[in-house]
């Protein structure tokens, strides 16, 4: 292979192997906690996970698509897990105000992204203005939510230093191979891993939370489901 410097990075192609596989492989490490939603039956967000872990992963120019045309469906992806997360975390307890409330996100997010996908504030805007939505909506409710201490404690303590690999992955080109993005990722889909399941007193280990039966979930919220 030869060693020329073909990339907006200048980056050989070896190089470029190591940032592809770093940037897309990575995202992997969501599947388990994609199987967790999975298991608890959510279908909005189970798809939403799935777009997004595809999304991040894809090959534009294999996709015949633009750069900018790719950014925002990687962005939405993105956003609107966070969003949903943050619906989750906020133990809504009806399933149609649930609903209500993962839609709402995703339409505030496809409109912010069609404006301008590269704004930080049209990225980090739908996150923090959901979560927002959601500690409204607990306050006016009046219940704490009832939430697994531990499982919410591991959760986000990732998510303290995910959110350090983030801020250092920004710029780019400082961002050698994009390591730090990689490893936002990783620590991301660690944090979910802990975050979705942290309704749940049953616990989901790494070592068998594929063996664990599909949960009925509706009998949470109060309502039948084959």
């Amino acid at each position: 292979m030869q060693d020329l410097s073909h990339s907006k990075f200048g980056y050989n192609n070896w190089e470029m192997l190591a940032m592809l596989f770093i940037t897309g492989f990575t995202n992997l490490t969501a599947v388990p906690a994609i199987i967790i939603i999975w298991k608890q039956r959510m279908n909005f967000q189970f798809y939403i996970s799935i777009f997004t872990v595809v999304t991040k992963s894809i090959d534009c120019p294999f996709f015949v698509m633009s750069e900018g045309g790719w950014h925002r469906l990687d962005n939405i992806g993105s956003i609107v897990c966070f969003q949903i997360l943050f619906t989750q975390l906020g133990d809504i307890r009806d399933l149609m105000v649930e609903n209500y409330f993962c839609y709402f996100g995703l339409f505030i997010t496809m409109l912010c992204q069609a404006k301008d996908p590269w704004n930080l504030y049209y990225t980090v805007g739908p996150i923090v203005f959901q979560a927002l939505l959601i500690l409204y909506y607990v306050i006016q409710r009046g219940m704490r939510p009832k939430l697994v201490k531990r499982k919410l404690i591991k959760g986000s303590l990732i998510l303290s230093v995910a959110i350090l690999f983030f801020i250092k992955s920004q710029n780019e080109f400082d961002d050698y191979l994009r390591f730090h993005h990689g490893m936002w990722h990783v620590t991301i889909g660690f944090m979910s891993f802990y975050l979705w399941q942290s309704k749940l007193e049953e616990d989901f280990g790494w070592t068998d939370f594929w063996k664990k039966p599909r949960l009925n979930i509706y009998s949470y919220y109060g309502v039948a489901n084959s």
